[in-house]
């Protein structure tokens, strides 16, 4: 019975259970979001600003963000099933948006919405809120507790509308996961009979985001001219930023008004993207991982530090910059997972020669008369 689950090797305490989908959910939030914060600035920007409330009143749409955002927990509190969750994470998402926008009115005292380093502001509350969602999910693997209880949720979705192939076979890999984990066998038994209650569902099954990125990549950003393209890209921009960086800084020193930290950290991120850069590309036919890793640490570097100090510079001007920040990381990252791949096959293979063949197989003592 399910009443009766228990994994050896787990202390008897609460503890919390991480959702598999939970990180996707996360980041689908998150561009939601920024996706809201960048059609409100169009809007006002177009429309000329408009208040809405009269003369008297302004309504901010912060309200509407904040109605937005208690919108998405009372439909997710309140239904089951996924469709409920999603609905939620795009309301959640949009009110997000409305209220981060107005981040500017919070933070100073003549409530100024258009106070350069509240885009800024934002890009730093995204990036930690996407850290601290990867670091939740990635640092370490699902737990047999998690896989079960990951496994029962599928299920118990499924009762009612039905499972595709992809989610039934998402179910049941996470059970044996947890099997292979010491899983208690009569839980595990448990979800695997509620699964075979769940009808098939049939039609057309909805690709993953995953899924739909890997069919809209073309078959150059999957060989290596994407790579050379990224590092380049990469390259040129840390050079063009440490360069603009020392001009600023230059004038900076020789007016009476003196440097700022912005100067200094565009200054102190752009040199290290810099060293990076080029100490990866020049190595970078050699085949070696580290070539890889120091672009890829490059990349990091813009997003996470130098990023910062352009939005307070150029607002909504560094969108460009992050872009290519953004796409050199996954270009990187996802070479280093393919190169990493190949070597731990390659020395499986080597093991597997250095074992030689396997001994021949006794003749069996049983005789077949024809």
């Amino acid at each position: 019975m399910i009443s009766g689950f228990r994994i050896s090797g787990f202390r008897n305490r609460p503890h919390l259970l991480r959702d598999a989908q939970g990180s996707g959910l996360v980041e689908a939030f998150v561009i939601i979001g920024i996706v809201t914060i960048l059609l409100t600035r169009a809007y006002l920007h177009l429309t000329g600003y408009p208040q809405v409330g009269g003369s008297s009143l302004h309504i901010a749409h912060v309200l509407w963000g904040g109605l937005g955002m208690v919108v998405a927990l009372v439909t997710v509190f309140s239904f089951l099933g996924m469709k409920p969750r999603v609905l939620g994470v795009v309301i959640g998402g949009i009110g997000f948006g409305l209220f981060l926008d107005e981040i500017g009115k919070f933070v100073t005292k003549s409530n100024d919405y258009f106070y350069r380093p509240s885009v800024a502001i934002m890009y730093v509350v995204i990036v930690v809120l996407l850290l601290v969602n990867r670091s939740l999910h990635d640092v370490r693997p699902p737990t047999p507790t998690e896989d079960v209880a990951n496994a029962a949720a599928i299920a118990l979705g499924g009762l009612d509308r039905g499972l595709d192939r992809a989610r039934r076979e998402q179910a049941l890999a996470q059970l044996r996961r947890a099997a292979a984990a010491g899983a208690d066998e009569a839980t595990l038994t448990s979800v695997r009979d509620l699964l075979t209650h769940c009808p098939d569902r049939n039609g057309r099954t909805v690709p993953t985001a995953r899924e739909l990125a890997r069919r809209a990549t073309p078959a150059f950003a999957k060989g290596p001219g994407m790579l050379w393209t990224a590092a380049v890209l990469l390259t040129l921009f840390s050079t063009l930023g440490l360069l603009s960086a020392v001009i600023t800084l230059d004038d900076d020193l020789r007016g009476d008004e003196g440097t700022d930290i912005t100067t200094v950290g565009q200054l102190t991120g752009s040199a290290i993207a810099f060293v990076l850069c080029w100490a990866g590309i020049v190595r970078l036919r050699n085949g070696k991982l580290w070539p890889l890793q120091f672009l890829r640490a490059a990349a990091l570097v813009t997003v996470l530090l130098t990023e910062v100090f352009d939005f307070v510079a150029q607002e909504f001007g560094a969108l460009l910059n992050v872009a290519v920040g953004l796409g050199a990381l996954v270009v990187f990252s996802s070479r280093i997972a393919v190169t990493e791949r190949a070597r731990a096959l390659s020395l499986d293979n080597s093991a597997a020669t250095k074992l030689g063949p396997l001994p021949p197989r006794e003749p069996s003592s049983l005789t077949v008369d024809r």
